[in-house]
């Protein structure tokens, strides 16, 4: 299937199976209605570093102005709640990540670094758990993939933990993998910078852009985890060889999804801001929203492993 039959069909499995929106409008609610926990103090402690002429020695003054303006509008927005909202790796749809705290938002500050580390990593490995719910349960909707479809409560319990395990490990490899990469390009950069600072520029630009085309290669790593119950490097290989086969309709249906995302988000802001029952209804219509294009990932997905399957049969590969 193309982008658009596979919108299409993701919306027509989705139809009024409403339940399947019970989890991105709760996690939604939560952060509509919970005290934000917002950890400005520490972006304003990391500004307040930039105007120590000892750290900023040879750096513009615009350019010092710039990054402290961006970390304090960064802190004023924060929510560590939003972390809950696996949005990137399992397309949960959520309205308030997307627009940002509303007004009148009661805010818990967290002042100290080790709380703000320790509830994002408990808030990240929950929001892990809650996506792969709301992806199982679509999978279960889907006449395909190789997985098979619990009907038990205990076989669905335990299909979500080995997921949700895999999963982990996925993102654990991940960080592992930047972290590995960005010391030393962190020390070549800064080496480059003494002799030429375009050239250390030149350098970070090139490793961030090499980052995103290796996220973008693993796009169906998730899908393959669940829908079809791969092991970790199957669903790697699987995702590179997948988006190397269907590269240029890969990028038409990120882009179509996105695209779509943010239009209907810059309506849902004029819409939200008439509390409470606009904000809600800008909920439930985004939550539906994003669920059909969830739906439409996996259809896509799981139509573009069968024609490369049916390719490989065809041509006597396999």
């Amino acid at each position: 299937m193309g982008v658009i039959d596979s919108l299409s069909a993701g919306y027509r499995y989705l139809g009024w199976r409403l339940y399947l929106l019970v989890i991105p409008v709760l996690l939604d609610l939560l952060l509509w209605f919970t005290p934000r926990l917002s950890v400005a103090p520490l972006f304003e402690q990391a500004a307040r570093l930039y105007a120590d002429p000892v750290l900023t020695k040879g750096m513009p003054s615009d350019v010092i102005d710039l990054i402290q303006q961006g970390l304090m509008r960064t802190g004023q927005g924060s929510n560590l709640l939003e972390v809950l909202v696996s949005s990137s790796l399992l397309h949960m749809p959520s309205l308030l990540v997307m627009l940002g705290p509303l007004s009148g938002a009661v805010i818990r500050n967290v002042a100290e670094p080790m709380t703000a580390i320790g509830l994002s990593l408990l808030f990240g490995l929950l929001g892990l758990l809650i996506g792969v719910i709301f992806i199982d349960l679509l999978a279960q909707r889907l006449p395909i993939g190789a997985a098979p479809k619990p009907v038990a409560i205990g076989d669905f319990i335990w299909a979500v933990l080995r997921h949700w395990f895999k999963l982990v490990l996925f993102v654990l490899l991940s960080v592992l993998c930047v972290i590995g990469l960005s010391i030393p390009i962190s020390i070549s950069a800064t080496l480059l910078m003494l002799v030429s600072p375009a050239l250390g520029v030149f350098m970070l630009v090139s490793v961030t852009g090499l980052l995103f085309v290796l996220y973008f290669y693993m796009y169906f790593v998730p899908a393959g985890l669940i829908m079809d119950n791969l092991g970790l490097r199957a669903a790697i290989v699987q995702s590179f060889r997948l988006v190397r086969a269907n590269f240029w309709s890969t990028i038409g249906f990120f882009l179509v999804t996105y695209l779509i995302n943010i239009g209907f988000v810059l309506i849902f802001d004029r819409l939200a801001i008439y509390q409470p029952f606009g904000t809600l209804a800008a909920i439930l219509a985004n939550a539906y929203i994003g669920t059909g294009m969830a739906l439409a990932l996996l259809i896509f997905y799981r139509t573009k492993l069968l024609r490369a399957s049916g390719e490989l049969v065809a041509g006597g590969q396999i």
